[in-house]
């Protein structure tokens, strides 16, 4: 039984009792996950206590539902205003970076002789410091790999192309993201059951793809635990449609207005 929504929002050592908006996005291309938090400041207090690289902790679920809960941490990145003659000119907003950064912040300096890439993929995230899961990669003996100060993020990517150079492998479906086991690397799924977005249940809006390799937007009602690379089963009855399909991008917005959360699915580009 569903019995309402409960937000929890500490930005740096401030908790955050009321925000016109909070947005959490998770994309399948993107190894960083973002969010974005208005904050009501019209005295400048909670400007004063903030500052970049300060942790940032979201929670948001159904009270009574398990399942149905997002746990997102990151760190500050930016911190703005809105111009003085804007509705919300007396907030601050913030934006934050997941924990994922560490794969753009991380560089490595290694060689690799004879080693299977699978392995060599499972040391590079390793070096994150983050936990590494699911590492669904070919395990071909690479003759001799070598990494010079790059980020990890672009060193996942320079083995990405060896594997499809020198050994022919189609990578272009991999994406990296950091899922309920950890850091991932795979072609396929987060795991977990397909979340439900059904016509005269939790459908608000709906534009299917135009061509086979376009993309389609659907908004539902917020589905708090929902993360890229999810399955979804979209049922539209309006259109006849009934289908599973991968999000590719998630979006969870929380305002005054009304919370939902935009997923887009289709035509699956990897990552970049």
């Amino acid at each position: 039984m569903i019995e309402g929504l409960n937000v929890r929002c500490n930005v740096g050592p401030a908790q955050i009792l009321r925000s016109p908006l909070i947005e959490l996005v998770f994309r399948r291309s993107a190894v960083v996950s973002r969010a974005k938090v208005a904050i009501p400041d019209p005295e400048g207090q909670v400007r004063a206590r903030l500052a970049i690289g300060q942790p940032v902790a979201l929670r948001f679920g159904y009270r009574g539902e398990a399942n149905y809960w997002q746990e997102w941490q990151g760190t500050i990145e930016d911190i703005g205003q809105p111009g003085a003659d804007a509705e919300d000119a007396d907030a601050i907003v913030v934006q934050a970076v997941g924990r994922e950064k560490a794969l753009v912040t991380t560089t490595v300096k290694e060689s690799f002789y004879r080693e299977p890439a699978d392995a060599v993929a499972r040391r590079l995230l390793a070096a994150t410091g983050l936990p590494v899961g699911n590492v669904d990669v070919p395990g071909d003996v690479l003759p001799h790999q070598v990494f010079s100060g790059v980020s990890v993020a672009r060193a996942v990517k320079q083995l990405s192309a060896t594997l499809e150079r020198s050994f022919g492998h189609d990578m272009s479906r991999h994406a990296v993201w950091l899922g309920a086991s950890g850091l991932t690397w795979s072609a396929a799924d987060e795991p977990g059951p397909a979340y439900g977005i059904s016509t005269c249940e939790t459908l608000i809006a709906h534009e299917p793809p135009q061509t086979p390799d376009g993309v389609g937007v659907v908004v539902s009602v917020l589905q708090p635990g929902l993360t890229h690379s999810r399955l979804v089963h979209i049922t539209d009855t309006r259109r006849g449609l009934d289908f599973t399909a991968r999000a590719l991008a998630v979006i969870h917005t929380l305002k005054d207005g009304g919370n939902s959360t935009t997923v887009t699915y289709g035509k699956d580009q990897g990552w970049c």
